[in-house]
């Protein structure tokens, strides 16, 4: 059972003992834990200090330009740009990416996660492997990187599909279908905007990169949605 109440900026610079501008977000109790919902799309584990987020697709404007596609490395640089912020000023000890790190094959995008990976050195980085994924073992070790298929931190299960939840599970924590809702004002207008999607067994994160499209979900009646606007996590 998902209970959310609200979570205030003053509390959040205090309990971790910020210096840096203000990093709002949402506080929910899932599975007996505190998390904080975070209007880039990630998530935060205070009680072990592990930061959540899935699909960067990495590299996927340089697979589009090796299809003939013009398109710059700014998606790339932009996603990282989003989560060295968040490292900094979060400063979570554990990383955990849940599938999707890198969209194809490798290509010169990676450079800058490796750079970022060395530039953090002191936190634990850990891939949950998603259906994209076939980044070499070598680039992974020298990134200081471990991949699984499947991690189990109780309360919580982590893969990347939501269609792997088993009865065996934790509460499923999962990405790969980039959930998104779709926002309707009294004029008519409408807006598409990522969301987090919090169903009984299982929560699914929006895509955390800045090149991945979007799938309009339909929740069930006793479901939970948080719509995310890169500046506020909103309940709708």
């Amino acid at each position: 059972m998902v209970t959310w109440h609200p979570f205030w900026d003053e509390h959040w610079l205090d309990a971790l003992s910020l210096k840096a501008r203000t990093f709002s977000g949402e506080s929910l109790q899932v599975a007996g834990e505190e998390l904080v919902l975070l209007p880039n799309g990630a998530v935060f584990w205070p009680s072990r200090s592990a930061l959540w987020l899935s699909d960067l697709h990495l590299g996927k404007a340089a697979h589009f330009r090796k299809h003939g596609v013009p398109i710059g490395s700014e998606p790339t640089l932009a996603t990282l740009h989003r989560l060295r912020l968040c490292l900094q000023r979060l400063r979570p000890d554990r990383v955990w990416l849940l599938g999707d790190l890198f969209h194809s094959d490798i290509n010169r995008e990676w450079e800058p996660f490796a750079g970022l990976c060395e530039e953090f050195t002191d936190k634990e980085w850990i891939l949950v492997r998603g259906n994209h994924d076939g980044i070499p073992d070598l680039l992974l070790r020298e990134s200081n990187i471990t991949q699984l298929d499947r991690m189990d931190t109780p309360p919580f299960t982590f893969t990347h599909d939501p269609d792997d939840l088993k009865a065996d599970f934790g509460y499923h924590v999962c990405g790969h279908v980039h959930p998104g809702i779709r926002l309707e004002g009294a004029g008519r207008q409408r807006l598409r905007v990522r969301c987090f999607h919090f169903s009984d067994r299982q929560v699914v994160l929006p895509a955390f990169g800045d090149f991945t499209g979007m799938h309009v979900i339909q929740p069930a009646d006793n479901d939970r949605v948080f719509a995310i606007t890169g500046e506020a996590v909103i309940e709708v």
